[in-house]
């Protein structure tokens, strides 16, 4: 059965990838079952659980692993087999980017929602771009298979997207070079460095600026939009916190819909419900506090008339704005006026 990451085991990674390493194994010949036993793994568990493998799962997985293949650059097989659709949105928010930058920028933002052990800083150069990995655990004897595996896999994504790999894009590799380096030559033209500080991709102003073949501004942004709602579940973020700050957020004129709303938190407008109504609230009463805080500001912050306020608002008519400040307040909406310079009541 599949386990939570334990306390000191933070380094999480999303079961799909141990799936598919059991499939390779399966087409190397190997037992995938028993390698994955070795990890206190099992394939039906596995298929039909979506939590989270720890790091000790993780390091058991990839040593037995090794052992059974004999192959050390295991790690840059499975990556550069990985579909970009197994990445799930972050694949496909990557692969519908404009161009390279937003593509690698998509998966720096986004990469922990797969892999939550490594983080990503990206740096801008005089013509270019870094992205330098941050390790946020200790992957222990599986560090090299994991890192592996990010580069291959990072690597297939771009040439998905762009058709392939460009030119002009380097990648520095932590620790010296293995005596099986000759594996890495599989990823010409990209240039290769073994012995530096960190991992980290660089890429050029031309590279950069290389076109996505799949580029979708309407398929990117609901990618991005999913994305963004795996980060805030994972920081602990819940549905009701999310909305509460699109409605703050939202600009003179009204506030979002169910629909729209339910698209921010990357839920559908059912499931939305269900999640806020578990969180003691309803999309309602959510939009009437936020628009009982903005009629507050605004009629005690500015000299907008009162019908300008109510329409910014998203009333329709006056008279039932002012109906609905007086159940808010228990005051009418010009009574709430500071009665300053300028202001129309």
């Amino acid at each position: 059965m599949l386990r939570d990451a334990p306390d000191g085991a933070s380094a999480q990674v999303h079961p799909i990838y141990a799936r598919l390493l059991r499939m390779l194994l399966q087409q190397a010949a190997v037992d995938g079952d028993r390698v994955l036993a070795a990890a206190g793994l099992a394939w039906p568990a596995l298929l039909g659980d979506d939590r989270h493998l720890g790091r000790d799962t993780v390091e058991r997985l990839t040593e037995a692993a090794v052992a059974a293949t004999g192959r050390p650059w295991l790690g840059l097989d499975l990556g550069g087999q990985t579909p970009v659709s197994a990445h799930g949105a972050l694949g496909y928010a990557a692969v519908t980017a404009p161009d390279l930058r937003g593509c690698l920028e998509v998966l720096a933002r986004y990469g922990p929602v797969r892999n939550e052990a490594m983080g990503w800083s990206v740096h801008p150069l005089a013509d270019g771009l870094v992205l330098q990995a941050v390790d946020r655990a200790d992957w222990g004897a599986a560090r090299g298979f994991v890192i592996d595996t990010v580069i291959a896999a990072m690597l297939r994504i771009v040439e998905t997207a762009l058709g392939e790999r460009p030119a002009g894009l380097r990648v520095d590799l932590p620790g010296p070079a293995p005596a099986w380096a000759a594996e890495y030559r599989r990823f010409a033209p990209v240039t290769l460095r073994f012995g530096q500080p960190a991992l980290a991709f660089t890429a050029t102003g031309a590279a950069l600026a290389r076109p996505c073949l799949g580029a979708d501004a309407r398929a990117h942004a609901a990618a991005c939009r999913e994305c963004e709602a795996a980060l805030a579940a994972q920081a602990g973020v819940r549905p009701a916190q999310q909305v509460a700050e699109l409605f703050a957020a939202a600009p003179p004129g009204g506030f979002p819909g169910l629909a729209a709303a339910a698209a921010h938190c990357g839920l559908s407008p059912r499931t939305l419900m269900r999640r806020l109504a578990a969180d003691g609230t309803s999309f309602q009463a959510l939009l009437d506090a936020a628009r009982m805080d903005r009629a507050l500001w605004l009629l005690q912050h500015t000299a907008l008339p009162v019908e300008e306020i109510a329409a910014r608002l998203g009333y329709l008519d006056t008279s039932n704005f002012s109906r609905t400040a007086r159940r808010w307040f228990g005051r009418a909406p010009r009574a709430l006026r500071g009665g300053g310079p300028g202001n129309k009541n």
